[in-house]
């Protein structure tokens, strides 16, 4: 399936961590259900319960916005609000975890100051096993997966690709759960 990537930044419910087993199983099958039709690349927490990150493949707008609707945690009221953004470019992963992996990675983002040579760095660390995938978005921003749980090593990694605003870079741990 082509279609448009789109990173979803939720916001949980502050009583996400104490609310959120009942509605779990559920909600990673679902995930796991998508990913099968390859409409999710990838999702999961940040530690600290305040936010999650997913991953749609869509073709428009309105399937994500029906998507949203649909979510389990969502219609639980365990998301509270969500900030889509589609990239214009985006770099697959090239593996794929399993269901309730758990990975403890990086979220790097921020602006970009050289468009093709962040692309170009992007390809490298992913190629090299560093970066999970990620891409650019339009507004010459961008997101990366690196597979470091470490933030100031994340930090390092991907300012050193070059093409990112190192000075600028925002970077918080994830915990990829597919």
């Amino acid at each position: 399936m082509r279609g448009v990537i789109y990173h979803v930044r939720f916001r949980c419910a502050d009583d996400y961590m104490a609310r959120r087993l009942p509605y779990r199983p559920a909600h990673l099958r679902q995930l796991d259900t998508l990913r099968a039709e390859r409409r999710v690349v990838a999702g999961g927490p940040e530690p600290d319960g305040a936010y999650a990150n997913i991953f749609y493949r869509v073709v428009d707008r309105a399937e994500l916005d029906q998507l949203l609707a649909d979510n389990e945690f969502n219609r639980a009221g365990l998301f509270i609000g969500a900030t889509p953004r589609a990239f214009t470019d985006f770099f697959e992963p090239l593996e794929v975890p399993p269901l309730d992996a758990g990975l403890q990675v990086s979220i790097a983002e921020g602006p970009v100051d050289d468009r093709a040579r962040a692309r170009t760095g992007l390809v490298e660390l992913r190629a090299s096993g560093r970066v999970a995938f990620g891409g650019l978005f339009d507004h010459d921003t961008g997101l990366a997966v690196v597979r470091l749980a470490d933030v100031e090593e994340a930090l390092r990694v991907l300012a050193g690709a070059g093409g990112w605003t190192a000075g600028r870079l925002i970077v918080r741990t994830w915990s990829q759960t597919l």
